[in-house]
């Protein structure tokens, strides 16, 4: 049924690896070193700097070896036309980024696809400092198939460069598995510094954090230890300098460059690893990920992408740039800690394995080749048939409403790849395919019924269907049965961890065996299913802790993000607006409607001048007297969807005050009937977002925060509204998102 494709895609890798030694080498090195089984790669080594002195400085040597790499890349791209180009685009300094110009026009052309990996910060506002700049970053930059951030800028890469497709990619490091030394809690506390020894690293910072320690009669509770190759001999006379003047000889240690076994001693004969970093090109340092794999806790910078990468991080502490007194406040905190190192130390291990291990980053990269290639690699899946259980989505009878919709987009869309067949298993209350030439097992029961949906989800694979026609079983709702061995080889969408999370902070909201149940039937899903996909990053990293608090291995977890089923709906220019904002009320604790209906009848109460909030869903019985009080809140039933519309059009703002969501369709629905949103910062709504725009978040434990929220996106014009619309039908559409499971699929068949 299924046949190969007779020749592998091909990949123009390219980048800098070691020397010099830094982390986008490093990571670079990674990607070279793997073997990319589905894929014919071409490496390309970038060698324009050997020693860190020469990094963004100009060389005669370096034209003449951009010359022989536009000669190689442009011989490789003509022999092979639809070739993806992967490149690191400079960083924000004028010859490096003149490079880049002269690079990409002569050789991006040749490419029928590009990749664009960001390493380096600043980019994006460097390549907008003035008219020429802007002409040149448009001409070589701009409209990526993909863009691939390794660091969470405050102005994204795909921001300003308008990439089709963009995703956070922090790299990932290997480290060795060695034993630690006992740590003696009455000795002082170690700090170690590891990276390039420059100003921008934050090595003067170090001197003067011991120096305030020391001032404050602490001198023999603290050692520093200094690791790397200085990055030029007046800074290093800089520094010898201050740290004589200072008196530092017993607190602080220069122990020069170390790699090898050598440096990774360093890191596990230290108790902290201290890393105060404000360098203009940081991302997300590769050394913080080395630190955390030798079971390190964590000093650094507010900078970059640092606080990014280590959001949920237990063991880190994060303070302002050149903020000496704030670090040495942190240090003693860590002295404080010392008998909790141990503990401290697994569970850096542990935010390690669940983020950046190398096979994390190769599973980032391997699925923006995916993306790239789905058009040709879905032609090659002729016939195949994905079988599609349906019935355990009865919308407005379970959460599955949002999963309805998202599922039946994802079906229409799989059923313009040509030659594929989808069969689905309803009931008769359940969801139905919407397909003129669908194949529907439909059960003779309905599954609204708590007893009869229990057989049925775990029963099925007993009834109505032949196996051996079917080559992907598909679970959108993200359970397997009991029976999981006659649905194989399976695929499985699970939204986010949410039964956990209510589990932990509302363990009343349900029945204590609907808490195991779910929780037993997701550890039974995440080991049995031989494809675990999930729909954003955020979800990803959920279900990643899931599996480590229930000692479930790791596993690859693909991202396929949602479509919106609003996507078939024209985006409105001008909506006219009432004055009213909207919340999807819920009973759900995690939904917050209740905090919400306070807060508003709060900011009534003190003379805010809000508009009313309008209330579409259930209301929790607890908030129902404050209603009857208020003529700023108003209670609106469920809503067909063209009502819906008509409300999300009218309103001023959609407000989502979730605390976890594992997607946040509705603000896709809401920008895409031309309505910004306000959402709790840190959910996946932010992720969700943030492909166009970083308004509307606010804190949960803030009135004034979500209020200065919602000013903030009520005064975007109806031009921005519609903008950040289009980009994010353009960045969800169904058909990508379609594309993204075909590769799955036929990873599954193939297998």
């Amino acid at each position: 049924m299924f046949s190969m494709p007779k020749t592998k895609s091909h990949i123009l890798l390219m980048g800098q690896t070691p020397p010099p030694w830094h982390g986008q080498a490093v990571a670079t090195q990674i990607l070279f070193d793997h073997e990319w089984q589905d894929y014919e790669v071409h490496r390309l080594r970038m060698e324009f700097s050997e020693e860190m002195l020469e990094v963004g400085r100009f060389q005669w040597k370096k034209i003449q070896h951009l010359w022989r790499l536009m000669r190689k890349a442009r011989e490789i791209l003509k022999s092979h036309p639809n070739a993806t180009l992967f490149y690191p685009p400079a960083s924000a300094n004028w010859i490096p980024f003149l490079r880049d110009v002269i690079f990409l026009a002569a050789v991006r052309p040749l490419a029928a696809k590009t990749i664009f990996i960001f390493h380096a910060s600043g980019l994006p506002v460097f390549s907008q400092g003035d008219w020429l700049r802007k002409i040149l970053s448009k001409i070589v930059y701009h409209h990526a198939d993909v863009s691939l951030e390794v660091a969470q800028e405050a102005i994204p890469a795909h921001h300003v460069f308008h990439a089709k497709t963009a995703t956070w990619c922090p790299c990932g490091i290997a480290v060795p598995d060695l034993t630690k030394p006992v740590i003696d809690v009455s000795g002082p506390l170690k700090l170690l510094f590891i990276a390039s020894l420059q100003e921008g690293k934050g090595v003067l910072e170090i001197l003067k954090t011991a120096s305030v320690l020391k001032l404050k009669g602490r001198e023999n509770d603290f050692r520093f230890q200094i690791v790397g190759k200085w990055f030029s001999s007046e800074f290093e006379s800089e520094a010898r300098r201050l740290h004589q003047e200072m008196g530092l000889d017993q607190m602080v240690e220069f122990s020069g460059q170390l790699t090898g076994d050598d440096k990774w001693q360093a890191y596990a004969n230290s108790h902290v690893f201290f890393f105060p970093t404000h360098y203009a090109s940081e991302a997300t340092p590769i050394v913080i990920m080395e630190a955390l794999g030798m079971g390190l806790p964590i000093l650094t910078t507010a900078w970059a992408g640092i606080p990014a990468m280590l959001e949920g991080c237990k063991t880190a502490e994060v303070r302002p740039v050149r903020d000496p007194h704030a670090y040495a406040e942190a240090a003693e905190l860590f002295h404080s800690r010392l008998p909790e190192l141990n503990a401290q130390a697994v569970a850096s291990q542990e935010f390690y394995r669940s983020r950046y291990l190398p096979e994390r980053f190769i599973e980032r990269v391997r699925q923006a080749f995916d993306v790239v290639n789905t058009t040709s690699k879905s032609a090659a899946l002729s016939n195949i048939c994905v079988w599609i259980y349906l019935a355990d989505q009865n919308p407005g009878f379970d959460r599955s409403f949002g999963i309805s919709r998202m599922t039946q987009m994802v079906m229409r869309a799989l059923y313009n790849f040509s030659d594929v067949n989808i069969v689905a298993t309803t009931s008769k209350t359940s969801q139905r395919p919407e397909l003129d030439n669908k194949k529907m097992i439909e059960l003779p029961w309905g599954t609204r019924s708590k007893f009869v949906r229990f057989l049925t989800d775990h029963f099925h694979p007993l009834f109505g269907r032949s196996k051996k026609d079917i080559d992907v079983h598909f679970y959108p709702k993200g359970y397997l049965p009991f029976l999981s061995g006659m649905c194989r080889p399976s695929a499985v969408t699970i939204h986010d961890t949410i039964i956990q999370y209510d589990q932990d902070n509302y363990p009343k909201w349900r029945c204590r065996w609907e808490y195991a149940y779910w929780s037993l039937l997701l550890r039974h899903t995440l080991r049995k299913a031989d494809r675990i996909l999930t729909v954003s990053e955020s979800s990803r990293e959920q279900i990643r802790a899931f599996m480590a608090r229930h000692k479930i291995p790791a596993r690859e977890i693909t991202v396929t993000y949602e479509p919106c089923a609003y996507e078939n709906v024209a985006q409105p220019d001008h909506p006219a607006k009432a004055d009213n904002v909207v919340h999807l009320a819920s009973v759900e604790p995690h939904k917050r409607t209740a905090h919400l209906i306070r807060w508003w009848y709060e900011a009534e109460v003190n003379g805010k001048n809000l508009p009313s909030l309008h209330l579409i869903g259930s209301i929790p019985p607890e908030v129902l007297p404050i209603l009857s009080k208020s003529k700023k809140i108003v209670k609106r039933p469920f809503l067909e969807d063209h009502a819906l519309q008509d409300a999300y059009k009218s309103a001023k703002a959609l407000i989502l005050p979730s605390e976890i969501e594992g997607f946040g369709l509705p603000a896709l629905e809401a920008y895409y009937l031309g309505t910004p949103v306000c959402f709790v910062e840190g959910t996946s709504v932010q992720e969700v977002l943030g492909v166009t725009t970083h308004r509307g978040g606010f804190s949960l434990e803030s009135m004034d925060s979500m209020i200065s929220a919602l000013e903030d996106v009520m005064s975007m014009t109806s031009d921005e509204v519609r903008t950040h619309g289009l980009k994010l039908r353009e960045t969800y559409a169904s058909e990508k998102v379609a594309a993204r499971l075909m590769v799955i699929f036929q990873d599954l068949v193939r297998k």
